[in-house]
């Protein structure tokens, strides 16, 4: 049973999910900032500094803002119940009331709430858009800027309007340099991410050309002969191996071009997809050549297989080929019981040696090549 204690701390304050730890460490941050204020408030106020039923309520506001927002983030309540840039711009909205209030109460001591706009812009910079980091910086200012105007129109001899008005550029030149600096550093780490995005992308396109054959989308010969010797070591039921041509392919692309021999092979895989078992692998082998892995099959459920494949390729005429043309093939069906990579090469060489017997015997068959005695 996992106990707290065998739980890393960062874990345990901050959770497992990558996407969210950082948000939450962002949130715990501003929990841990509001802590640090109500202690430098309870001393400005034990020094005569500022009023200290004022600054007691501000610490009580703050800190249950702070835990709240600490909470919704950890608990993943609230990613569910409002995007990144809501839950933001809500946290944002209530850190200006607090700063705003901080200076407000904050007597001699408030230049130094000026300096906690600071964090503002910063705290929103890898979830809000430029726009939105210029909307919080405005309303930040806007904010500050009316509890200044208020204060030196009601309290002159404390508020000196000249003081407020060095605090009021002050603020300005705080907010403007950190509103900058978030937008630069939110547009680096959007930038990053879009690069580790398109590089994902273009890391599953290779792993899928490498795995997949482009034109019909089945599992190419590289792949397959992977899956084949993982298949011959893994001890089990016997299984089975087709090989299967397409008959007179060769005809189709002279006739009609090479564009309607590739609606054929198309055609051909989609089908055969939709009649094969899930655990079944079919692979095209080469040109209009494929090849089927059939596990734990006998030979004569192989060869049901390709009888229901034959039906449905029947009964799906391509008429970009021809207004009655269908797809037809030639089969050959081996069985493996030894495990190992001899055993199953002997079946896929027996394979082949019944597909082209069945080609020979007049094609749209598909025969068994029996264990050599």
């Amino acid at each position: 049973m996992l106990t707290s204690a065998s739980v890393p701390l960062g874990d345990l304050l901050l959770g497992r999910d990558p996407q969210r730890r950082l948000q939450t460490l962002l949130t715990l941050v501003g929990w841990a900032t509001c802590i640090v204020m109500s202690l430098a408030h309870h001393a400005a106020a034990t020094l005569g500094l500022a009023d200290e039923a004022h600054t007691m309520r501000l610490a009580v506001f703050s800190l249950i803002g702070a835990t709240l927002f600490y909470l919704l983030m950890r608990s993943g309540v609230g990613p569910r119940l409002a995007s990144d840039a809501v839950l933001s711009m809500l946290q944002g909205a209530w850190a200006v009331a607090a700063i705003s209030w901080a200076y407000a109460v904050s007597g001699p001591a408030r230049g130094a709430a000026v300096l906690l706009l600071v964090l503002m812009p910063l705290f929103g910079m890898f979830t809000l858009t430029p726009r939105q980091t210029r909307l919080m910086t405005a309303c930040s200012f806007l904010s500050i800027a009316l509890v200044m105007a208020w204060k030196a129109s009601a309290e002159p001899d404390r508020y000196d309007p000249r003081v407020e008005l060095m605090h009021l550029l002050f603020a300005a030149i705080v907010l403007a340099v950190s509103s900058v600096l978030a937008t630069l550093i939110g547009r680096l780490k959007r930038r990053s991410q879009q690069e580790r995005a398109e590089l994902a992308a273009a890391l599953e396109r290779i792993q899928r050309l490498a795995t997949q054959d482009d034109l019909t989308g089945l599992t190419n010969r590289r792949a397959a002969g992977e899956r084949l010797r993982r298949a011959a070591r893994e001890p089990g039921a016997p299984l089975c191996v087709a090989m299967i041509d397409l008959d007179r392919f060769k005809q189709v692309n002279d006739s009609r071009g090479h564009a309607a021999g590739d609606e054929v092979l198309r055609h051909f895989a989609q089908l055969a997809r939709q009649t094969v078992r899930a655990e079944d692998m079919l692979a095209r082998w080469g040109g209009e050549e494929f090849l089927l892995l059939m596990p734990a099959t006998t030979p004569e459920q192989a060869l049901a297989v390709l009888a229901r494949l034959r039906e449905r390729l029947r009964a799906a005429p391509l008429t970009v080929v021809g207004p009655d043309y269908t797809v037809s093939f030639s089969a050959g069906v081996a069985s493996c019981g030894g495990a190992g990579e001899a055993d199953l090469d002997a079946a896929i060489a027996r394979a082949d040696e019944a597909m082209y017997r069945a080609k020979r015997e007049g094609r749209d068959r598909a025969l068994l090549q029996p264990v050599p005695a």
